[in-house]
């Protein structure tokens, strides 16, 4: 890219004489060239009654004297005051549109390597929304039109171009962008809320299903009315019913995940869509969150305004494949759940309802084996395929008196609901804990054990690290013997809100594990800024090797950037001996499966330690 510089502008000097610089007209505008792209985009740039405002614009341009040429015409501009990069290419364009710091780009036709109409094929596929022109010295009407009908905003001739053409185009580019996004952002969102609407409701329906189906996730469609609502608007007036949509729509996106879509569907009617759930209790805490979001007062003028929700729910694919059965079944769920006397969450399934309406139960169940330690721990050995420390992964049984073994997904899930969580980590670390030191106790070494921490907020716990330091260093344990496992989607959602929550672990010499990495959408930023020790591949991620070439060359790619980043690799849910293999090729250092080791007991456990004591002192 050029270098920059800078044009300052003068005021034209009086009759008299100011000892200003001379040869400039009268009201000349300023173009500053050089200011990086991740600066702030100029707010108003096109303003009423012809004030002159700062507006960013990239030129794309190889020639450097078609370039001065075209700064100077912009330098005389009476009517907008221009900030002006420079690049000469149609690569380096496309890169700096993409970080969207421009109000306008100026392109020339003809550029090396990709010229104009390439360019703008190339934007629109990227969905860059930057109003482009277009301008060439060497151009019919086919052409122009052809560069019309890719999205160009304007062609111009630069044999005929002067400043005001120019100034004009740019400027009315810029005005016919906005109002395009205006009408878009209209036609997509609710005018009252924000929210999205109907049509954008339905987008998103469209799109989480086709994710679902590609990644086998469940989805869940939420519909929820208002009870009361028409009691307010009779007795306050309109005006304080539209506050209280605003109030609940406020109230709903606080709420939700960033992921999932609220949307005010008319009146009192409001609905989300839940996507990557991974069973249905899942959707169940949502309708708890919901209820629990718009159950507290609403005070206007003073006076509290209690309403309620009645929610209904339909899951993809048990109730329904189409957006459309999915939206009525949830429709029919709401319905039942107002019949009911309302302030109340029903599925399409009404067998789903009894199983969770065993909840609250269950809760106060849970709450009394967590405080009287009845819960205990299972350990799945992570396999070593190569040299190094031996982990094992601890898994959660809870033995109900009257149910008999409750799963750990299901619980994980009731204490979520009962807002458990925080206790039923502390006592997995401590449990954790005093087993690590009984086995160290017994000589085995070194050795470290992997809780899970199932939710984002735990993360932001005051002092988690330090929680766990201090429990290390009550059963005289070193923190590296234990490894807190953080699935892959909970350090990405921690790493967009910030990252504050790793400041605290990675002063800390506690293990950091990325479980089941692969499992959906992916990002390297979790590896390349969350203070990681391991990497866990998911299931899914294997799944088809080593059968499937792509799929085979994809996991050793990842092995091989795992051991560049010094991490250490573990495969969980190996299915053939094929896959074992192939992992021990690739690099990998550990698997977890049931195929190499199912979950023990603390005695089988023990056992298993033994023989791998003994198996790497013959090594």
């Amino acid at each position: 890219m050029e270098g920059s510089e800078e044009f300052e502008s003068f005021p034209e000097p009086s009759a008299a004489g100011s000892g200003t610089p001379s040869g400039l007209a009268e009201g000349v505008a300023v173009v500053a060239l050089g200011r990086g792209p991740g600066q702030p985009r100029p707010a108003d740039a096109v303003a009423a009654g012809g004030a002159a405002r700062s507006l960013r614009l990239l030129l794309v341009e190889d020639d450097p004297e078609e370039a001065d040429l075209t700064r100077r015409l912009l330098l005389r501009a009476q009517r907008a005051r221009y900030e002006v990069d420079r690049v000469g290419t149609a690569e380096e364009g496309l890169q700096r549109l993409a970080e969207g710091a421009y109000d306008v780009c100026l392109a020339d036709l003809y550029l090396p390597g990709r010229d104009g109409l390439a360019f703008l094929r190339t934007l629109r596929a990227r969905d860059v929304q930057i109003p482009v022109v277009l301008y060439s010295g060497y151009a019919d009407e086919e052409m122009e039109s052809l560069a019309i009908d890719l999205g160009a905003a304007d062609f111009l001739d630069k044999e005929e171009l002067d400043t005001a053409r120019l100034d004009r185009s740019l400027r009315f580019a810029i005005a016919r962008s906005r109002d395009l996004a205006r009408l878009d952002r209209l036609a997509q969102y609710d005018e009252l809320t924000g929210l999205a609407n109907r049509a954008l409701f339905r987008d998103r329906l469209d799109k989480a299903l086709a994710a679902a189906r590609r990644h086998r996730s469940l989805v869940g469609v939420v519909l929820l009315d208002l009870n009361g609502f028409k009691a307010v608007n009779d007795r306050l007036g309109h005006g304080a019913g539209d506050a209280l949509l605003r109030e609940v729509g406020e109230r709903l996106r606080r709420s939700l995940r960033e992921t999932d879509t609220v949307a005010r569907l008319g009146g009192d009617e409001f609905a989300v869509v839940v996507e990557d759930l991974r069973r249905a209790e899942d959707a169940a805490i949502v309708g708890r969150k919901i209820l629990d979001a718009v159950a507290p007062a609403f005070a206007f003028d003073g006076e509290p305004v209690c309403i309620t929700a009645s929610i209904g729910m339909a899951l993809y694919p048990r109730d329904g494949e189409t957006a459309e059965q999915l939206v009525e079944r949830a429709d029919a769920a709401m319905y039942r759940a107002k019949r009911e006397g309302g302030n109340l969450c029903r599925f399409h399934d009404s067998a789903l309802d009894r199983e969770i309406a065993r909840g609250p139960v269950l809760a106060a169940e849970l709450q009394a084996a967590i405080a009287a330690d009845e819960l205990a721990l299972l350990f799945q050995p992570q396999v070593t395929l190569a040299p190094g420390p031996v982990g094992l992964a601890t898994i959660v049984r809870w033995d109900h008196p009257g149910y008999g073994e409750v799963e750990a997904e299901d619980f994980r899930a009731l204490a979520e609901r009962a807002g458990l969580m925080e206790e039923l980590t502390d006592w997995l670390i401590r449990a954790a804990c005093a087993q690590a030191r009984r086995w160290v106790s017994q000589g085995f070494g070194p050795l470290h054990l992997a809780v899970p921490i199932y939710s984002r907020r735990q993360l932001a716990w005051s002092g988690l690290a330090e929680r766990v330091e201090e429990q290390c260093r009550l059963h005289g344990i070193p923190p590296a013997a234990l490894e807190l496992e953080i699935e892959e989607q909970l350090l990405l959602e921690e790493l967009l809100a910030g990252g504050a929550a790793f400041d605290s672990l990675r002063r800390s010499r506690v293990r950091i594990a990325v479980a089941r990495f692969g499992a959906g959408p992916t990002s390297l930023m979790v590896l390349r800024d969350a203070p990681v020790h391991t990497l866990k591949l998911a299931r899914e991620l294997i799944h088809d090797t080593p059968r499937d070439e792509h799929r085979t060359l994809f996991v050793s790619s990842i092995v091989e950037l795992a051991r560049t980043l010094r991490l250490r690799l573990v495969a969980e849910g190996i299915e053939n001996k094929a896959q074992l293999q192939m992992l021990r090729r690739a690099g990998c250092d550990a698997v977890q499966a049931i195929i190499s080791c199912p979950p023990l007991p603390e005695r089988d456990a023990t056992a298993w330690l033994r023989r791998a004591q003994q198996r790497q002192r013959r090594r």
